[in-house]
C-alpha cells in the first residue's frame, strides 16, 4: 500500500481503469468531480492511498490486464482523502470481500480520524460495509432528476421584481473574481461549494466539458448579482462508459446574492437555463441538494423535479 501526495502518470492511469471499471460494475461513480480531479493535478492537498496486486498473494491472474501503477501491478483499490477531510474509494469488483476494503479504511482515517466518508449511491453493501466498520451517517445529499421536451415544459416564472436586470453570458477575466464572491457568499454554509478558489475555478474551466455558453450570470448594472451554471459532459466522461444518444445535463450551481434574494432571480435563471437546454434537445436534467434543504427540495419539487438518487457521509463518532 501506497499513500502519497503526488501521483505518477501510471499510478494516474491505473486509477482512472478502476474508476472505469468500479462504475460500469457498480452503476455509480465511486469518485466525485473533487476526487477525480485529484487524480489528474499536480497541485493540491489531496492524499491518495493505492493497493496493488503485489499487496495480496491470492489476487494470483484473476485481475486480468489492466493498466498497472508504480510496480507494475494492476490496482485492488484507491482511496482519496481530500484537503477538506472528505474520503472516497473504492475495491476492483473481483477483489472484493478479501479484506482490501477494511485495510484502506483503515489507513485512511489514521490520516483523517474526523474524515467524512462517501457512500456514493448508498449502494447496500457500502453502507452495511461503512456501519460494520463503526461510522454513522451524518449527511445525505440527493440527486433530482427532470426530463424535458414537449410533454414536460419548463414553468413560466414571474420577471424578477427589479429593475435593470438582464441574463448575460460569463465571461472570466470580467466576471471570474465577482463569481468567486457571489459564490461564497451564498454558499458561506456549504462544506465544498463555498469554498471555491480562483484556482478551483480556473481548473473547471480547464475541463472538457466547460463552455462559457452554460454560465449565466445576472447583472444590476456592472454589478453581478447571481449565476447558473449548467454541466454537459460528453458521453462516456468520467468513467461511466459509452453512451451513445444525447445525456441529461446537470444543473451545476445555481445561486444568487443575499442583497437580491427573494425577487425571483434565481427563478429567471433557472428557467433561462432549462429552456436553452430544452430548445438543443436535452432529454433531461439533473441537480444535488442536501436532504435536509427542505424549502430548496420544496421549490424542485414544484418545478417537477424528483428523487432520483442518494449518497451518504459517514463519519467515526465523536470520542467523548
Amino acid at each position: 500500500m501506497i499513500t502519497t501526495a503526488a501521483l505518477s502518470q501510471s499510478h494516474g492511469a491505473a486509477i482512472r481503469e478502476l474508476l472505469a471499471t468500479v462504475t460500469s460494475h457498480d452503476g455509480v461513480s465511486p469518485l466525485d468531480e473533487a476526487a477525480r480531479l485529484a487524480v489528474t493535478t499536480t497541485a493540491g492537498d489531496a492524499q491518495h492511498i493505492v493497493l496493488t496486486a503485489e499487496a495480496d498473494v491470492s489476487a494470483g491472474e484473476a485481475i486480468g490486464d489492466e493498466p498497472a501503477g508504480e510496480t507494475g501491478q494492476p490496482l485492488l483499490g484507491y482511496v482519496s482523502v481530500l484537503a477538506d477531510g472528505t474520503v472516497q474509494g473504492m475495491v476492483r469488483p473481483s477483489q472484493r470481500r478479501r479484506g482490501h476494503g477494511t485495510a484502506l479504511l483503515r489507513a485512511a482515517l489514521e490520516l483523517r480520524p474526523d474524515a467524512g466518508v462517501w457512500a456514493h449511491g448508498a449502494l447496500e453493501s457500502s453502507l452495511a460495509f461503512l456501519t460494520h466498520a463503526g461510522l454513522h451517517e451524518t449527511r445525505s445529499l440527493l440527486t433530482l432528476h427532470r426530463p424535458l421536451g414537449p410533454a414536460h415544459p419548463v414553468p413560466e416564472v414571474s420577471a424578477p421584481t427589479l429593475e435593470d436586470l438582464r441574463v448575460d453570458t460569463f465571461e472570466a477575466d470580467r466576471d471570474a473574481e465577482a463569481w468567486l464572491e457571489v459564490n461564497a457568499t451564498a454558499f458561506a454554509d456549504h462544506p465544498e461549494q463555498g469554498a471555491m478558489t480562483r484556482a478551483d475555478l480556473d481548473q473547471r474551466m480547464a475541463e472538457p466539458w466547460f463552455d462559457p455558453e452554460d454560465l449565466l450570470v445576472a447583472r444590476r448594472g456592472q454589478d453581478l448579482v447571481g449565476f447558473v451554471w449548467v454541466k454537459q459532459e460528453p458521453a462516456g466522461e468520467a468513467g461511466t462508459g459509452e453512451v451513445s444518444g444525447a445525456v441529461d445535463a446537470e444543473i451545476y450551481v445555481v445561486a444568487t446574492s443575499p442583497a437580491v434574494q427573494g425577487h425571483g432571480v434565481a427563478g429567471h435563471l433557472l428557467a433561462a437555463a432549462l429552456t436553452r437546454l430544452q430548445g438543443a434537445g436535452v432529454p433531461g436534467v439533473e441537480l444535488y441538494v442536501e436532504a435536509d434543504n427542505a424549502p430548496a427540495l420544496a421549490l424542485y419539487e414544484r418545478w417537477g423535479f424528483s428523487i432520483s438518487g442518494r449518497d451518504v457521509q459517514m463519519r467515526m463518532p465523536e470520542k467523548s
